[in-house]
């Protein structure tokens, strides 16, 4: 099983490193696959993954409150950065992982929190798997496929949206975190033939991933959903 790992420079006291443009995709893939265009199941897994990790990000208070605004996805409202830089590393890095998601070689993705005294404290983790690629764009085919795909395709919001509202309840099944904490993000993949795209990953070392465990960890289950599509399970694993 490969390993890779990138970090963030930035903790809950301090400034993310350089800036980066940025901006905003007006259009959810979701309302794209049931409307006027099409797109790919992995291209929603990143949709959301992007949305979950800044609403974790604010949930688990690893930044300050007035850091995020409000935004809406799939009919609820999400928190998204400010800081474009932030904004720049978490969504570069979610979509370096479509072409793991799309060929399912993506095991999980971790969000790893870490101490000030560089000490795995909690990790999130999103176990993915996409069973089946939307096909259609909304518009029935010769063999009717296409209504079917517009139900499934408002199946899928309805999953996704009950998976960002119990992030944003988490908080109440978790101990704080201690301050000024860190995170990292953590890709577990399945084959070392696929490192998603561009160099934005690196192999996990022996030491790293020793000093990224958690002995021992306390599971915290959040919400586990299956659909035609999409099979997601969401979990925590603590220090006790």
């Amino acid at each position: 099983r490969d390993r890779l790992s990138r970090s963030h420079s930035c903790s809950s006291s301090g400034e993310a490193g350089r800036a980066f443009a940025w901006s905003l995709v007006s259009t959810p893939a979701v309302a794209m696959a049931s409307g006027a265009g099409a797109t790919k199941t992995s291209a929603i897994v990143c949709e959301f993954l992007e949305a979950a990790i800044h609403t974790t990000l604010r949930v688990r208070g690893v930044y300050p409150a007035e850091v995020f605004e409000r935004r809406r996805l799939y009919n609820v409202a999400v928190s998204r950065s400010r800081h474009p830089g932030l904004n720049e590393y978490i969504r570069e890095t979610i979509y370096s992982l479509e072409p793991w998601i799309e060929g399912g070689t993506l095991e999980k993705l971790a969000v790893l929190f870490i101490d000030a005294n560089d000490r795995p404290v909690e990790r999130l983790v999103f176990q993915v798997k996409v069973l089946k690629e939307i096909s259609g764009a909304g518009a029935a085919g010769l063999d009717g496929e296409g209504d079917r795909d517009l139900i499934s395709c408002d199946d899928l919001e309805h999953m996704l949206r009950a998976l960002i509202l119990k992030i944003q309840v988490s908080d109440a099944m978790l101990s704080p975190l201690p301050e000024d904490c860190r995170f990292e993000l953590l890709a577990y993949s399945w084959s070392r033939d696929e490192r998603g795209s561009g160099e934005v990953w690196v192999d996990e070392t022996r030491a790293v991933s020793e000093r990224n465990q958690i002995a021992d960890p306390k599971l915290v289950p959040i919400k586990s959903v299956t659909s035609d599509f999409l099979s997601m399970q969401i979990f925590a694993e603590c220090v006790k």
